[in-house]
């Protein structure tokens, strides 16, 4: 395992970064909008109700923050989506694609990879890179919906169920990819192994 470490380094890394956000950024956004959830806290998405909620919520912030003259929830948020939350995704995708492939990594048996196995570590990368697609656009949509500038118009309803099928696939993607990061691991340590796999150090 000690060629692998930079990937366990990057793993580290994402923890580390998604901790911060979900943690340290994203409260930050809530607390000016009165504890309203952004669509990165909701599973299955806002309906058109809890969309109006929220943008109602990020408008009456706007209009306190340039009175009190001070950064508006809505700048913090687009500022979060250019920031921190442009760097996670990838890291997180990549992070998931090293977990697979960890799983298949024992040289001593690399020709003795089940077909099935094989297949869920490719399926495993598939999701990464729709996790990293639904993501980047989630985010494009929500500044779309409530960025500052959005906030000078009407409620735009046509984006409601766009950036809900895109959170409920981002999510999904990421709990069935962890699900057969799961199966690959029980694979990898349940599966026989060679006597000169049992003496290579890990």
């Amino acid at each position: 395992m000690k060629l692998l470490w930079p990937g366990w380094l990057l793993c580290v890394l994402t923890a580390g970064l998604f901790t911060w956000i979900y943690l340290i950024e994203v409260p930050a956004v809530t607390v000016l909008i009165d504890g309203f959830k952004l669509p990165d806290q909701m599973l299955l998405g806002h309906d058109e109700e809890g969309a109006r909620a929220l943008f109602a919520a990020f408008k009456a912030d706007y209009a306190s923050s340039q009175a009190a003259g001070r950064a508006s929830a809505s700048e913090a948020y687009v500022a979060l989506h250019a920031g921190f939350d442009l760097v996670l995704p990838p890291l997180l995708a990549g992070s998931i694609g090293f977990c697979a492939f960890a799983a298949l990594f024992r040289p001593a048996q690399s020709s003795q990879i089940p077909p099935v196995v094989g297949v869920g570590s490719g399926l495993t990368l598939a999701l990464a890179f729709t996790y990293l697609a639904s993501d980047f656009i989630e985010n494009s949509v929500a500044d779309a919906m409530f960025g500052p500038n959005a906030l000078n118009l009407a409620f735009n309803e046509s984006f409601v169920f766009v950036l809900q099928v895109l959170t409920r696939s981002k999510f999904a993607s990421l709990a069935l990819a962890f699900s057969l990061i799961s199966a690959l691991w029980v694979w990898r340590w349940k599966s026989p192994r060679s006597s000169g796999d049992r003496t290579r150090p890990q």
